[in-house]
């Protein structure tokens, strides 16, 4: 989001070079910039004690294509602890461990999306409100599955390289 007016003050805001970020929104009533922003989310693959990946369909956007397990970060909570987090919302399943696979940023809606693998034991599923369906799949079949080219088969595809 490019701001044009001051979310502190509500002036409407100039622009001013900054050091190497350019010309950027500026508040001359506060003299502070604002920079550009966007969400953050977490994007995960969620994989049991299998190497099996669960997929989820959710009950609101485009419901009939299955999609990795993901939400946005809320304030004073790490990237890890988003993943652990809405996993748990979402499916019902808790972490054993959460790690870092690789950042992609979501043109299409501003955000970015940090992906992880969580594993997780393959318990019954408790699933949100949002989600119609959860599904294991084996690695390679996941891949097919989703979306060619979105980011969660990217993410999917990086997992089945350097992951299991």
């Amino acid at each position: 989001m490019r701001y044009k007016f001051c979310p502190e003050c509500g002036s409407k805001l100039s622009e001013k070079p900054v050091g190497d970020e350019g010309l950027v929104p500026w508040c001359d009533k506060c003299d502070r910039p604002w920079f550009d922003t966007f969400n953050t989310c977490v994007l995960s693959v969620v994989v049991g004690e299998d190497d099996e990946v669960l997929l989820i369909r959710q009950s609101y956007h485009d419901t009939a294509k299955y999609v990795g397990v993901a939400g946005y970060m809320k304030p004073n909570e790490t990237a890890e602890i988003a993943a652990a987090r809405e996993v748990a919302e979402e499916t019902g399943l808790s972490a054993d461990s959460v790690t870092f696979l690789k950042s992609c940023f979501y043109e299409g809606r501003d955000q970015l999306m940090l992906g992880f693998v969580v594993r997780v034991h393959k318990n019954s599923l408790k699933l949100s409100g949002e989600v119609l369906e959860g599904k294991w799949f084996d690695i390679d079949t996941a891949i097919k599955t989703v979306r060619q080219g979105s980011i969660v088969q990217q993410l999917l595809i990086y997992t089945k390289e350097k992951i299991l």
